[in-house]
């Protein structure tokens, strides 16, 4: 396997499964429901309308807040994000103090203070309550936006975006949101760089002045504090926050599709499906068949002992894991299913979720198995008491969706109480295998026709872009005749042609990027098609060089000691990596291409070029059908951790003798995201053959 070397570095978390030993004792035949013991909390309202609720916890002095505004979804259209950034800039300052301050004050009494557009979480010692209450406050009434923490909040969005944007699990998830919910609802709608980039300052003091109202709240304090002392630290600094009308909205209801329909999201490049099967589900919080149904995911696809996981994992080997959940909602909730598996195994493997999804509707569940999940979900209810902060939580679900005061008292006593025809009953209400969407991300070449026979719809397969946008497959088709290298020749001479590159005979880019918060520097000179060095530094201190000078490399990390050289391969593909023009380098390389259809990249029509070296590594290359320049460069990565995808793009082509270079390069692996800025490009000094010495 050829390694890829990188600016960055990536830290990989094993995660280590061990197994219970197996026994063939038969277990104790099960106990009547334990007794719940809830834990005491005392229930006051202020004047201005906050519902608090105070759970006395003495065995340490640390005390714990946090507020939950009980609003309806919004619908941000064009604007989508503006409601998270409204929440990232509660926490970027005050009228009293700059952000820099009242982060120092916070960390000065080793408090935790955070933010969203839904509230907040704090927490401190005991001794410094009154300090955190001052800060958490102020932050609540006194916050102050300005244009250069928004600037930061969008930067910051925009990066997590280009992060999941080509993440196939995201996109599975954005796709089936959007399907099952439609754009036009709070659920489904997409935030995308145009809409983030069309928040503006008044867009979130707006979302503060209409949302922040203390009558929709809920604050929850846990911790060694009395009810009578909270009451008293809260009337005062509270009672300047004033209650007002906060408007609700009712969003019509989605409906299940009349047939089961298979959507797909075409990702040439991808070597696996992430496959989602889902269908809408009226399940509201605390409803009376919630306890059930929560029995029945566990038995279908709730963990490693689950159906769908023995099934598709222990028994076909399609995949590392395979999930369902059933999600409550006071709107509209979800049956949900998912797994990742080979494009090879894509059809089989949704017959064998079909095959799990109808079973478990149309057979009881065994004995043995009901007793599993009952112990399960008893066990996880049972620790979850052990914090005291579950009470808190539990008494304000009970206000804010109106369930009966004994509801958690008496939940082991509803989990016993569940039959297996209640399991199969639930299983039939809220599971519609012949009324759901199955959604695949992957290479539509390889698995779009064997999914074919599961659509009901008119068999007519729906595809979306990975942006969103539904794609007429046919007119996406690539013209008769067209060719990879006609597509490559004219990328060629997009860029301004061969004869132009080839008057360029050095070429030094010196670029700027940020990782982390980390300012680095890269330098990538070029001479010729066979001298190449680049070099990464941070504050002039280098972080990484590599040279090639012909047929030999090498690669330098004073930081990680490391000081290799290539072997064949590596050379191969650092040659490809690091290359101004790697479209020049195929013939000699013996790099394979061929074209396999089109995706709209950003928005635009692209060809995608499969792009093959000779150890049978691919890639693809997406390059716009109007310009023909490249847009977009997608690699599968073999790592200890699994399967990596790097995606680059390219962006602010400018013209430099001639040549188009782009000046924004934005690469992401995993969850690492690097936007490099090109700051100069210069060419033809004479760049002398000591620079590329090895």
């Amino acid at each position: 396997m050829i390694k890829k070397f990188y600016s960055t570095v990536f830290l990989a978390l094993a995660l280590v499964y061990v197994a219970p030993a197996q026994t063939t004792q038969t277990p104790p035949p099960p106990g009547p429901a334990p007794k719940i013991e809830l834990g005491k909390y005392e229930h006051f309202t202020l004047k201005n309308g906050l519902k608090v609720y105070v759970v006395e916890n003495h065995k340490q002095p640390v005390v714990s807040m946090s507020l939950v505004l009980d609003r309806d979804p919004i619908l941000e259209g064009g604007k989508a994000g503006y409601v998270q950034a409204a929440g990232q800039m509660m926490r970027t300052g005050t009228t009293t103090r700059s952000k820099d301050q009242f982060d120092e004050q916070v960390d000065f009494i080793g408090a935790e203070l955070g933010f969203s557009s839904t509230g907040f979480n704090a927490s401190a010692l005991k001794k410094h309550l009154p300090t955190l209450l001052e800060l958490t406050t102020d932050a609540l009434l006194n916050p102050k936006f300005t244009q250069e923490e928004l600037d930061k909040v969008k930067k910051q969005m925009k990066a997590n975006l280009a992060q999941s944007k080509d993440n196939p699990d995201a996109i599975a998830s954005r796709t089936r949101n959007m399907v099952m919910y439609g754009k036009d609802h709070p659920y489904g709608e997409l935030m995308t760089e145009e809409t983030v980039d069309n928040i503006t300052l008044q867009d979130i003091q707006d979302y503060y002045n209409t949302h922040y109202k203390p009558n929709i709240g809920y604050l929850a304090v846990v911790g060694d504090v009395t009810p009578k002392e909270m009451k008293k630290l809260l009337k005062k600094p509270f009672q300047k926050w004033q209650k007002g009308d906060v408007q609700q909205v009712e969003y019509p209801l989605p409906q299940r599709p009349e047939q089961t329909q298979v959507v797909v999201v075409d990702r040439p490049s991808s070597v696996q499906s992430s496959l989602v099967l889902t269908n809408p589900a009226d399940l509201k919080p605390g409803a009376e068949d919630a306890v059930a149904a929560s029995l029945m995911n566990n038995i279908l696809g709730g963990g490693m002992d689950s159906r769908l996981f023995q099934n598709l994992r222990e028994t076909h080997g399609y995949t590392y894991g395979a999930y369902s959940s059933v999600n409550s909602d006071e709107i509209l909730g979800r049956f949900n299913a998912n797994a990742n598996v080979r494009n090879a195994v894509t059809d089989s493997a949704v017959t064998e979720f079909m095959n799990e999804l109808n079973k478990i509707r149309s057979q009881r569940v065994s004995d043995e198995e009901l007793r599993d999940a009952k112990a399960y979900i008893m066990g996880s209810f049972g620790r979850g008491l052990e914090n005291p902060a579950t009470v808190a939580v539990y008494a304000i679900n009970t206000a804010r969706y109106g369930l009966p005061e004994d509801y958690y008292a008496n939940y082991l006593k509803k989990v016993e109480a569940v039959t297996a025809e209640d399991v199969q009953r639930v299983a039939q209400k809220y599971i519609n295998p012949d009324k759901m969407y199955i959604i695949a991300v992957g290479n539509a070449s390889e698995v779009a026709e064997k999914l074919q026979p599961f659509d009901k719809d008119d068999n007519t397969i729906a595809y979306y872009s990975t942006t969103g946008e539904k794609v007429d497959r046919a007119a996406m088709g690539v013209p008769a005749g067209l060719t990879a290298d006609q597509v490559l020749a004219d990328y060629i001479k997009a860029i301004g042609g061969q004869a132009n590159i080839d008057k360029l005979k050095d070429i030094t880019i010196t670029s700027n990027a940020s990782v982390q918060g980390m300012a680095l520097t890269l330098v990538q000179q070029q001479k010729g098609n066979d001298k190449f060095a680049t070099q990464i530094t941070m504050n002039n201190n280098p972080l990484q060089r590599v040279v090639i000078n012909g047929e030999k490399g090498k690669m330098e990390a004073p930081m990680q000691g490391v000081n290799k050289e290539f072997t064949k391969e590596e050379l191969t593909t650092q040659k490809l990596e690091v290359s101004q023009f790697p479209v020049l380098q195929y013939a000699k390389l013996g790099i394979k291409t061929k074209l396999t259809g089109m995706e709209k990249v950003d928005g635009k029509d692209a060809y995608a070029v499969e792009v093959t070296l000779p150890n049978d590594q691919k890639a693809t290359h997406y390059f716009d059908k109007n310009t023909g320049l490249r847009l977009k460069e997608v690699n599968n990565l073999q790592t200890p951790q699994g399967v990596l995808t790097q995606t680059k793009s390219y962006s602010d082509y400018k013209e430099v003798n001639g040549v188009k270079f782009p000046y924004v390069i934005e690469t992401v692996v995993g969850p690492q995201a690097i936007k490099a800025e090109v700051q100069n490009i210069e060419v033809n000094k004479n760049l002398s053959d000591d620079t590329f010495k090895m």
